[in-house]
């Protein structure tokens, strides 16, 4: 299969790519990313949120778990990690794995890994947040980021999923 790049970007780049499709040769435009981390902080039952505007929506100010672009052959957690630290000057033990999944991949390579953070605490040295970013910390009780996601004030996928990760094992918790 044939396949053309038309744009490179800082972030991305886009393909114009030849697929065959139950025999039909058909032209796709396939958006090549190098993924995403993020990751689910909670202390005392409160979560945490960096607010941020985002130019994909309109410039409207969300509500999203730390999460930031994986760098050129970095892994996952490392990234996770070091975006942990710029964008909220916090570091953990360790993180585990939640899942890794594909927000669109209908068109788009990208895959996010949702890391959860073990025994998270202040950073002892902060790294210097991204120039272009501007972002305030929420802390915000599980249970009302849960509703928040329920009346539609949250609607980031990552975040979604890390939030109803965080009330399942809250209900599985008190089963046992």
């Amino acid at each position: 299969m044939n396949q053309k790049e038309i744009f490179k970007g800082k972030i991305f780049s886009v393909y114009q790519k030849e697929m065959d499709v139950n025999g039909h040769m058909m032209l796709r435009d396939l958006v090549v990313h190098p993924g995403g981390a993020a990751i689910c902080v909670i202390v005392d039952h409160k979560m945490l949120f960096v607010r941020q505007t985002r130019a994909g929506i309109g410039n409207v100010s969300t509500l999203e778990i730390p999460a930031g672009t994986i760098d050129p052959n970095e892994d996952p957690k490392v990234c996770a990690m070091r975006e942990l630290n710029e964008e909220t000057g916090m570091e953990a033990d360790d993180l585990s794995l939640i899942t890794a999944f594909w927000p669109t991949p209908g068109y788009d390579s990208e895959v996010i890994y949702v890391y959860s953070a073990i025994h998270p605490r202040q950073a002892k040295h902060r790294l210097a947040m991204d120039e272009t970013e501007d972002i305030t910390l929420e802390w915000i009780d599980l249970n009302d980021a849960y509703q928040m996601v329920k009346t539609g004030k949250i609607r980031d996928g990552k975040t979604i999923l890390a939030i109803y990760h965080a009330k399942l094992e809250q209900i599985e918790t008190k089963q046992e």
